[in-house]
């Protein structure tokens, strides 16, 4: 039985799901969500987005963080 399991960094507002076999990233910055099968892929793009989304000042502006 998989468990699927839900990360958010509050502050950006970046996801990190694990959906089933497979991961995905999702955030207000990317269209659709990024899907990977491996978790320590998935997790560097999770990190490389909340830097991106929190160097982003509209994105920050719109969710109340800059």
């Amino acid at each position: 039985m998989t468990t699927d399991a839900r990360i958010l960094h509050s502050r950006s507002g970046v996801v990190l799901e694990q959906r089933g076999e497979d991961y995905a990233v999702s955030s207000l910055r990317l269209a659709e969500p990024l899907t990977f099968t491996d978790v320590s892929e998935a997790q560097l793009t999770f990190d490389k987005e909340v830097t991106a989304s929190e160097q982003d000042p509209k994105l920050m502006s719109r969710l109340g963080g800059a």
